[in-house]
């Protein structure tokens, strides 16, 4: 016996990320103290594997806002080719996440009423962190930095721009 499934239209998710990051002015480090997100999903089949995409996928977008770069020098060859050179996010300073799902509204356009959550983390996550950043400048008196914040955010980068 066959079975088939058809969707009626796309199934979009709905999140809210919210960040609180600590910048060492002696290092330009930042650390994220705090992160939270709202997801608006749909029906949950598997809270396990939903909970990991989400926030597997916001550690990605945290890592392109904080360490990942493309290299290359001046004669266009790659220098950030291995991991030994290419800065991923750990798993260990990523620790205390509060995800929650928003189960309440499941989506109409498919009969399991589940809504995408695979990219869900990484769109809020980096412009999540990217505000925090600039608000906590703001909030250290250096709000006029924040409209020259260029990701990564590499703490290189942070302290450069701290003690021009």
């Amino acid at each position: 016996m066959a079975g088939s499934a058809t969707a009626g239209a796309p199934s979009w998710p709905n999140g809210c990320h919210v960040c609180e990051v600590e910048i060492d002015p002696d290092t330009g480090a930042v650390e994220i103290a705090a992160y939270a997100s709202v997801n608006d999903i749909g029906r949950v089949v598997s809270p396990v594997i939903v909970r990991g995409q989400i926030e597997g996928g916001a550690v990605q977008g945290i890592g392109q806002a904080l360490s990942e770069k493309i290299s290359y020098d001046e004669n266009g060859q790659l220098i950030s080719a291995s991991f030994m050179d290419y800065a991923l996010p750990h798993a260990d300073g990523f620790r205390g996440f509060k995800t929650v799902f928003d189960t309440s509204v499941p989506c109409t356009t498919n009969v399991l009423g589940v809504k995408g959550v695979g990219e869900l983390g990484t769109i809020g996550a980096t412009p999540a962190i990217v505000n925090a950043v600039a608000d906590a400048l703001a909030r250290a008196g250096k709000r006029e930095l924040a409209p020259k914040l260029q990701m990564p955010l590499t703490p290189a980068r942070l302290w450069g721009m701290l003690h021009a």
